[in-house]
């Protein structure tokens, strides 16, 4: 119980001395964002114009569903459409490499590494 009782002042003691320049940081960028929030006339959606987002979609997925649609796509619109998709691919793929703290597969430990545990 030694062992836990050290970790656990530990991590108290880092908490605590991190508490300060989180709430900090915390507080400098609500006052930052609400600065932009101002500034750019943001606003939440009003019920209008969720309708109409609403009413688009629908009408989008509808032409979608149209093979005309798609044989008047020209060519250069594919092409941009693929390079947005290799685009948001590639965020994926780093997002990947960031969660796995690795360029190839995950970090797994193998049965024999814990043999001895038990």
């Amino acid at each position: 119980m030694n062992n836990v009782t050290k970790a656990l002042s530990s991590v108290t003691s880092t908490a605590t001395k991190l508490s300060g320049p989180l709430v900090y940081n915390a507080k400098v960028a609500g006052q930052i964002a609400k600065q932009v929030y101002i500034r750019e006339g943001m606003a939440p959606p009003t019920g209008a114009q969720i309708e109409a987002a609403k009413q688009a979609t629908l009408k989008f997925v509808q032409s979608a569903r149209s093979t005309n649609t798609w044989k008047n796509i020209s060519k250069d619109q594919y092409l941009k459409a693929g390079l947005v998709a290799a685009e948001a691919y590639t965020f994926f793929l780093i997002g990947e490499i960031i969660g796995r703290r690795n360029f190839v597969g995950y970090d797994v430990k193998s049965a024999d590494d814990h043999a001895g545990h038990h």
